[in-house]
């Protein structure tokens, strides 16, 4: 099984916002929960993907195709 298929609903998004280069605060301002739950999140995450960094969470959504370089980027095609 993909280990992206394990991740909650709640983690997956918790991983899109890290891999946009968002913040534990600004996930957390965004989900409204607390930095501690963003945390929480961040260390079921790295263990169900098998990494151990942001930087390294970040790569595999990279590698995988979880999110497009665009979508990452943060550009978009509406003008």
């Amino acid at each position: 099984m993909n280990p992206i298929h394990k991740l909650t609903e709640q983690e997956y998004v918790v991983l899109a916002l890290l891999a946009k280069g968002q913040r534990n605060a600004r996930i957390a301002d965004a989900l409204c929960v607390s930095v501690r739950t963003v945390e929480s999140h961040l260390y079921h995450i790295f263990g169900k993907l098998g990494v151990s960094s942001r930087t390294e969470a970040a790569l595999y959504v990279l590698h995988t195709g979880l999110l497009s370089n665009t979508e990452i980027s943060g550009i978009t095609d509406d003008i």
